[in-house]
């Protein structure tokens, strides 16, 4: 079996090649880039993908401008015949051995994706994957169901059922071919979407709880971030069609769910760890060291 993985991608071509490069390194057969960026950008990552295409299969596909998120991968999904897949964004680094993980797709029948949580620059950790909770009153609130499964493959520690799960990691493409992503989403809302549509299935997710990928997005990119990746028109659309799609009207985070870490806020006070004092108190004196030499 193919080592196939596909990556959308727009117009961050930095990003974009570090991201080959780790999937190079992890010694990836098969690469399916999609780009709906604008037009300057276009050559810069044809050329990437051409540089990466001495060391593996790697092509890429130009899509109309922002066509969205959710259609590149549709049409890139529909390509894949191999049973399973990785499926990241432009800005993710995968770890060299990845590819030891993707024998947990074969443990569960039913496993639509195993993924993998996110460490950013600024040292935070995310793992994000929750159960959905839909209150009478039209809220959409995570949670998290008791009790969980761990299948531990190769070192990558799994567990599962979840309802939602990080876009990053496998994915199943028999699953693809029951649900697909909703192509009236350019950015935000088209996770939340999938799950929705999964959760009366058969169908469950996984993440992983020891690994994690490295998210490059640069948010201090205000230009990108501002007209495009957090651009409040293109997410007042997602958001809207949402909420109308579902017949809701809020989405609400929870409080008992897997950790969002940031370890560059967390304040802990000083404490003494070790002291004289203290191991004074509980070792023997020089005299008592004495009479148990002599006993």
């Amino acid at each position: 079996m193919k080592r196939v993985a596909m990556v959308k991608t727009f117009m961050r071509p930095d990003i974009f090649k570090s991201c080959m490069n780790f999937l190079i390194s992890a010694k990836t057969d098969v690469v399916l880039v999609a780009f709906d960026g604008p037009q300057e950008y276009w050559d810069e990552h044809r050329k990437i993908v051409f540089e990466a295409n001495q060391y593996i299969d790697a092509e890429i596909f130009r899509f109309p401008y922002d066509c969205g998120l959710s259609a590149c991968r549709n049409r890139l999904i529909e390509m894949i015949s191999e049973p399973y897949f990785l499926m990241i964004d432009d800005d993710v680094g995968v770890v060299s051995n990845i590819w030891d993980a993707l024998s947990v797709m074969q443990i569960n029948k039913n496993l639509a994706a195993a993924t993998f949580g996110w460490l950013e620059s600024n040292m935070f950790y995310n793992i994000d994957a929750w159960d959905i909770n839909i209150k009478s009153e039209g809220v959409l609130s995570k949670k998290i169901n008791w009790p969980k499964q761990i299948i531990n493959v190769n070192g990558f520690v799994f567990s599962f059922p979840f309802d939602f799960v990080p876009n990053q990691g496998f994915w199943s493409r028999r699953f693809f071919d029951e649900f697909h992503w909703d192509e009236h989403y350019i950015i935000e809302a088209e996770h939340e979407d999938l799950a929705l549509q999964v959760k009366p299935s058969k169908w469950v997710f996984a993440v992983c709880l020891n690994v994690f990928l490295c998210h490059m997005h640069d948010r201090d990119d205000n230009v990108y971030n501002r007209n495009h990746r957090f651009s409040e028109e293109k997410m007042a659309k997602s958001w809207c069609y949402f909420f109308r799609k579902w017949n809701l009207k809020e989405y609400r985070d929870a409080e008992t769910l897997f950790p969002y870490i940031s370890p560059t806020i967390i304040e802990r006070p000083e404490t003494v760890r070790e002291s004289l004092e203290k191991w004074s108190r509980l070792s023997p004196s020089p005299a008592q060291m004495k009479m148990r030499e002599k006993q």
